[in-house]
């Protein structure tokens, strides 16, 4: 487990709801755990929420990820699963709205069942129009009590100077970890392809029929290769799938996913095709 900045760790200790925000590459998901695993330390409960659809370690990608912290985390995908919600894209700026919406019910879900704290990792886009319009977005869907800034240098700046003046949330600044190291398109390219292939590894395929499929776009956008959200009772998300094959003529679809089939009411498509 690694040991969070002091800073940050007392100013969560005080509130409820901590969001993590900065730069990619900055050391944000290993403080996120870090302060986690330390509050838990301390005998409260804690829930992590993962907003980093494309670099997810709390479920795979295209999802937003709810966990239980059950003991030390040396990465946030060691908590406990507990809640997915697709967004059904690898880019949030794409699904600025949904991103965010997923994220705040998320954390209300998580504060509804009695969670003393509840750490919210976000992605690295922080810079430009769309690095603010999302993270503002996610801060009112969020509401958080205290907001961490990673900062290397003054990336984050205009997003900081946005949160300050007013009372709530308070903001804690502190410096990117000396160990972070920064990756490639490549290399996040190659992460999503390896945690998507863990995913599915187990994968059965299920055939289903096209009327479960929502929204209807029509049977052009049901390809191959197409990533879609599974879902549920009470429409929750269940987990995703790879669409392997569509047959027009039986109206039906062809799903690998490890969600039983027993289980599933709809596919819910998604933006991205994962082609391995």
């Amino acid at each position: 487990m690694v040991r969070p900045d002091d800073a940050a760790l007392d100013a969560a200790a005080r509130v409820r709801v901590t969001m993590i925000v900065g730069a990619g590459d900055t050391g944000k998901s290993t403080l996120a755990a870090g302060v986690a695993a330390a509050l838990a330390g301390r005998g409260a409960r804690v829930a992590v929420v993962d907003a980093d659809v494309g670099q997810s370690e709390i479920g795979p990608p295209t999802t937003v990820g709810l966990g239980r912290v059950r003991g030390p985390l040396g990465r946030l995908g060691d908590a406990e699963l507990l809640a997915l919600e697709f967004i059904g894209d690898t880019s949030p700026v794409r699904r600025i709205a949904q991103t965010a919406d997923a994220t705040g019910r998320l954390v209300r879900r998580a504060l509804a069942d009695g969670f003393a704290h509840v750490i919210v990792d976000t992605g690295g886009l922080v810079e430009g129009p769309l690095g603010l319009a999302l993270k503002r977005a996610k801060l009112r869907a969020v509401d958080p009590d205290l907001v961490i800034v990673v900062q290397r240098r003054d990336e984050s700046a205009r997003l900081a100077q946005a949160l300050g003046g007013d009372d709530r949330p308070a903001v804690v600044r502190i410096v990117a970890a000396a160990a972070a190291t920064r990756r490639t398109q490549t290399q996040r390219r190659a992460y999503r392809d390896t945690t998507l292939r863990a995913y599915l590894s187990g994968a059965a395929a299920v055939d289903l029929p096209l009327e479960r499929v929502e929204p209807a776009r029509g049977l052009s956008t049901v390809v191959e290769g197409l990533l879609v959200g599974v879902h549920g009772a009470d429409d929750q998300t269940l987990g995703i799938g790879r669409v392997r094959a569509v047959d027009t003529e039986r109206a039906r679809v062809v799903v690998e996913t490890p969600v039983e089939s027993a289980r599933i009411v709809r596919l819910v498509l998604g933006r991205t095709v994962w082609p391995s």
